[in-house]
């Protein structure tokens, strides 16, 4: 979180007049109220909106929230206080709705009552644009609470938040867009050069080392029971066509009658 400013709660600077400081910011539409007490171990959050409204509270040490915070926070005499611009971070565990009217109060610091009846704001002002944080858009949901909350005899309707959808837009890309030249034809023609490169290493490498890869081949066949040596087979078919051969021949030196 940013600090916006800070300083010391004293005599001279009492809570009312920070509370005042906080409401007349317009840089930030959810400002966060952080005040330590010099006597005691009482540390909290005060969480504001837009049109001068406090909305929630938390003490850090015991976790009390809601009203009773606001109102041991608030009566500090002697401490300090930073005011803070709660960005993108989320501020819903000081949300308790609570629209309690900062004009109001500041009348009744430095001694607030102990129920919140007399300060409570009913029925909030709709600002416009209240329920958005501008540049960051971070959405601040203490106006949508207290319109869920609110009596049922009217329609309460915030301008704030969008009644219609605005139309999808689509980012096209263009043909000639280095994104679109993808061409799949290309890519299968060099795909097959590839593998046909690949082939042709292959069939090289074992010509040149035919002698090296029949000795592997041939090794590896004996391992399963696979005779390589085929001399036993081509010998009966070698002799045969010797035989026919010699035959031939002598037909052809016997003489005619």
């Amino acid at each position: 979180m940013d600090v916006i400013t800070e300083g010391t709660i004293n005599q001279d600077e009492p809570v009312a007049d920070v509370v005042n400081a906080v409401v007349a910011i317009k840089s930030c539409q959810t400002p966060i109220l952080r005040i330590n007490d010099n006597q005691s171990d009482l540390q909290g959050r005060i969480l504001f909106s837009a049109g001068g409204f406090i909305v929630g509270a938390r003490i850090n040490v015991t976790g009390e929230s809601g009203y009773g915070a606001v109102r041991k926070l608030l009566m500090v005499r002697d401490g300090n206080y930073a005011i803070l611009d709660p960005m993108r971070k989320p501020t819903a565990e000081l949300n308790q709705a609570l629209w309690l009217s900062t004009t109001k109060l500041v009348a009744l610091l430095p001694n607030l009552p102990e129920a919140s009846q007399s300060i409570l704001d009913a029925h909030p002002e709709r600002i416009t644009e209240s329920a958005a944080r501008p540049k960051t858009g971070q959405l601040d949901l203490a106006p949508i609470m207290a319109a869920v909350g609110a009596p049922k005899d009217h329609a309460v309707i915030d301008p704030s938040i969008a009644t219609h959808i605005e139309e999808e837009s689509r980012q096209t890309v263009g043909n000639k867009q280095a994104s679109r030249k993808y061409n799949e034809g290309r890519w299968r023609t060099i795909k097959t050069l590839i593998q046909l490169a690949f082939t042709l290493l292959i069939v090289a490498a074992i010509m040149l080392n035919s002698e090296s890869v029949y000795g592997v081949v041939s090794a590896g066949l004996k391992t399963v029971g696979i005779d390589t040596d085929l001399s036993k087979y081509m010998e009966p078919l070698t002799q045969g066509i010797v035989i026919k051969a010699k035959k031939d021949i002598a037909a052809k030196k016997k003489p005619s009658k």
